[in-house]
Order: C-alpha cells, then sequence, then structure tokens
C-alpha cells in the first residue's frame, strides 16, 4: 500500500502548490459524485418498490388466498430489501458527500449495513419459492424466475461490491494515522480504480433497483385488477350456488309431488282391487270353490307384493333426493370446475412479466359462464321435472283408468253367475275365476313404476355430467 500513500501525498502536494486547494469547499471528485448520484436513485427505486405495495400493508387482497399470501410476500420481501439494501446505498450516498468524517468512519458504517444485508439474500430463496407458490400456474413461472434471476444478479453484484469495500478497508488500515477526511480518501480511492470499480458495481445494482421498481408497480396494479376479477367471479360463482340451492329444493318439492300422485293412485287402485275382492268373498263365502279361494288367494298375495314394490321404491326416491342435494348443493362440481378456473385466470392476470392477452380478453367470457351454467341447470332441472311428470301422470292413467276399471269390470262380471240356478253358480264362477289373470296389468303397474322411480332420475345425474362437459370444453383460455 506504499503505493497509495505516495499517491495520495502527492496529492495532496500538488494541490497546495496549486493555489487552489483540491479539496476546496466547492470541489466534488466526479466520480464521487457518480457514486452519489447512482446510490441516491438506487434507494428511489427501493423505495418507490415498497410504497407501490403500501396499500398491502394493511388492506391485502381479499379475493383469493394465493392474492392475499402473494402480496403479502411481496410486501415483506421488498419491504426487507428496501430497508436493508437502503441502509447500504443511503450510506455510499453520504460517503461520496462527507467532507468531515474520518474514512474508517464512514465505511465502517457501510460494512455494517452490507452485513446486515446478507441474512436476506442468503434467505431469499425462502420468498421465491413462496412467490412460486403464490403466482405461478399450469407450468408457467414467468413471476417467480424473474425475482430468482433478480436475486441472483443482486447477488453477484453485490459480491462484487464487497470485494472493492474489502480491499477499500485494506487501504484504510494502510493509512492509519492519517488526517485524511473522506473527500480526500475518496479522491485518492479514484487514482487506481477502486473507486471506479465501486461506481461500476452500484451503476450495475441501480439498473436492477429501477427495473425491480418497475415490475413491482406492474405487479400491484395486475393483482389489483387480478382481485377485481376474482371478487366478481366469486360474487357470481356464489349467486349461481345460492340459486342452485333453490332450484334443488324446488325440484325436490315438485318432484315430490308427482311421486306423491303415483302413491296415490297405485294406493288407491290397489285397495279398490282388495275391497273388491273381500266384499266379493264376504258375500258368497259358500259358493266360493277351493279353486276360486286359491286364485283370490294368489289375488292378494300380489296386491301385497306390489304395494311392497312401491314402498321399496318410494325408498329409491328419497335416496335419489339425497343424492341429489349432494351432486348438486354439497359437490357442485360445475361451479367447482368454475372455481378452478377462476384461480388459473386470476393467476394468469397477476402475470406481469409476460402478460397474455387472452388473459385479459377472455375475463368477459369466463364471467359469463357461472350464469350460463346456472341458467343451463335450470333447465336441466325443468327438462326433468316435465319428464318426472309426464311420467307420473302415464302412470296415474294406468292405475285409475285402466287398472282400477279393469278390476271393477272384472269383479262386475263375476255377478252374471248369481243369476244363475244355486246348483251351478260355483261351476260358474270357477270357469270365470279361471280365465281371469291379474298379473299381466300387475307387471305393466310394476314395470312402469319401476322405469319411473329408478331410470327416469338417472337422466338428472346425467345433467350433471353434460354440464362438466360443457365448462371443460368452453375454455378459449386454455393457452394463457
Amino acid at each position: 500500500m506504499s503505493l497509495l500513500r505516495m499517491i495520495i501525498g502527492f496529492v495532496l502536494l500538488w494541490a497546495t502548490a496549486s493555489g487552489e486547494p483540491f479539496f476546496g469547499n466547492n470541489y466534488v471528485i466526479p466520480q464521487g459524485t457518480e457514486l452519489g448520484r447512482y446510490s441516491n436513485l438506487i434507494v428511489t427505486n427501493l423505495n418507490t418498490a415498497r410504497s407501490s405495495l403500501s396499500s398491502y400493508v394493511r388492506s391485502p387482497p381479499t379475493s383469493s388466498k394465493a392474492l392475499n399470501r402473494g402480496a403479502i410476500t411481496l410486501v415483506e420481501y421488498v419491504g426487507n430489501l428496501s430497508q436493508l439494501a437502503g441502509n447500504v446505498y443511503s450510506q455510499l450516498a453520504r460517503a461520496s458527500i462527507d467532507r468531515t468524517s474520518a474514512p474508517v468512519v464512514v465505511f465502517s458504517k457501510v460494512q455494517y449495513h452490507v452485513n446486515a444485508l446478507q441474512p436476506l439474500l442468503q434467505n431469499s430463496s425462502i420468498y421465491v419459492n413462496s412467490i412460486a407458490t403464490y403466482f405461478d400456474y399450469e407450468g408457467n413461472t414467468d413471476t417467480s424466475q424473474y425475482f430468482d434471476k433478480w436475486t441472483a444478479n443482486l447477488k453477484e453484484n453485490q459480491r462484487m461490491v464487497e470485494g472493492v469495500l474489502k480491499q477499500v478497508s485494506e487501504v484504510i488500515d494502510s493509512i492509519s494515522g492519517q488526517s485524511l477526511n473522506t473527500q480526500q480518501f475518496i479522491a485518492a480511492l479514484s487514482t487506481n480504480g477502486l473507486l471506479q470499480s465501486l461506481l461500476d458495481g452500484v451503476q450495475r445494482i441501480s439498473v436492477l433497483a429501477k427495473d425491480l421498481s418497475g415490475v413491482v408497480s406492474r405487479i400491484v396494479e395486475a393483482i389489483n385488477n387480478a382481485n377485481s376479477f376474482r371478487s366478481t367471479s366469486n360474487s357470481r360463482i356464489q349467486s349461481s350456488r345460492s340459486l342452485t340451492n333453490t332450484f334443488v329444493n324446488a325440484y325436490i318439492a315438485n318432484s315430490n309431488v308427482s311421486f306423491n300422485s303415483i302413491s296415490t293412485a297405485a294406493n288407491s287402485a290397489l285397495d279398490n282391487l282388495k275391497t273388491l275382492n273381500d266384499t266379493f268373498i264376504f258375500r258368497w263365502p259358500l259358493l266360493v270353490s277351493e279353486k276360486v279361494e286359491q286364485k283370490l288367494s294368489l289375488l292378494n298375495i300380489s296386491i301385497d307384493n306390489l304395494i311392497r314394490n312401491l314402498h321399496v321404491r318410494k325408498a329409491t326416491i328419497e335416496q335419489h333426493y339425497v343424492d341429489t342435494r349432494r351432486t348438486f348443493i354439497e359437490e357442485n362440481q360445475p361451479q367447482a370446475l368454475l372455481e378452478n378456473m377462476s384461480e388459473q385466470l386470476t393467476r394468469a392476470l397477476t402475470n406481469a412479466i409476460k402478460p397474455a392477452d387472452c388473459a385479459a380478453s377472455f375475463r368477459a367470457t369466463f364471467l359469463d359462464l357461472s350464469p350460463l351454467v346456472r341458467t343451463r341447470l335450470g333447465q336441466c332441472f325443468d327438462s326433468q321435472l316435465a319428464l318426472e311428470r309426464q311420467g307420473a301422470a302415464q302412470v296415474v292413467s294406468i292405475a285409475n283408468n285402466f287398472l282400477r276399471t279393469y278390476t271393477n269390470t272384472v269383479f262386475s262380471g263375476l255377478e252374471v253367475c248369481f243369476d244363475q240356478q244355486y246348483d251351478s253358480m260355483n261351476d260358474c264362477l270357477d270357469h270365470i275365476v279361471d280365465r281371469i289373470e291379474f298379473s299381466g296389468k300387475f307387471f305393466l303397474l310394476d314395470s312402469v313404476t319401476f322405469y319411473l322411480f329408478e331410470q327416469v332420475q338417472s337422466e338428472l345425474i346425467n345433467c350433471n355430467t353434460k354440464l362438466m362437459d360443457f365448462v371443460q370444453n368452453v375454455r378459449p383460455w386454455a393457452d394463457c
């Protein structure tokens, strides 16, 4: 370091001999001026970046957990960076104009703040990983890659600046005891290239800080737009969920009317048949032969079996209503899929690094989807009720207009036997009863109720599948 001492001595001697003190009150080393200017620019841009995020300190976005946590992460990272790195370059800016303090005092403060910045740079991957968690989407890592690359560049330049500061500290140690102020010391540093090296590093960090300020500002705007979109999307999806509940409850109430009409008509027809049977046996107990008794007994068994089947199908209907509530209210897959899509589009909208034009242009398309799905769901329920009403009307018609009329006619036909001679009545009844067959009519009622109770309901669940296909296929933003 003897060479530097000689340089410093020469500089001082030259300034005294010239009659115009080199370190006069108005003289500032040009490189020192640049060092101060770029250092202040770093501080200004870091503070601007932090100010851009200031609204999130108390009121981070609330429409999305990812937006909320991502904004808080940016506040913490940029805030810490602005404070810790800002302290480093604030001190360098002061050093560039200091005319009174000893170099060891000024540069010790710079080194102190450099050391304080190190933990943040070493642990920056924590913030980058968090940003990736909350802002990356479907393989797109633009935002986290930007901060990863930005931090890597900062670390690299910071190491270079630290290396220069270490050499500066060695120079300070070598001239211990000389009464140089900081401006004199900086002037001496300019003669051996150390000041220029320090200035080069600060200039590069200044470029990084300016870029960060602009990107953070754009990210904040993007987050606000994404939050607005997500808020509207959430509102429409929630509205659709509420109306879906209304649709389901209305469907179940109206469906119950249809199926209750079936139960009422079927029970009435069977009760009438059983009454006719019981009345016949009660009126003519002496005339009923074993053959007739067996036939009528079989009729009673068939009636009981059919009634049990109807009760079983009533339970099937109740389970159908349970499944309907689970499918359309609890799971609500179409709206759940829209929520997932909304999250993806929200993340795409936060991409201020490489904004996707399609993300913005398809917001309106997406926001219209939830009401459209709701409308189609309402149409599904209307179609289902129409099927059930039509089917119920057919079953009621079979029960009332066919089975009931048929049984009345059959039992009325037995009356002809009682117009015959007493000893011929049983033969007449045996002959007629032998040709009476209710099984085909019972099978008709049984089959129709089976298909209506079990097959028609499947159409409503198919509606859910159709809606899922519709939502999945209407994805013009898939390439965003």
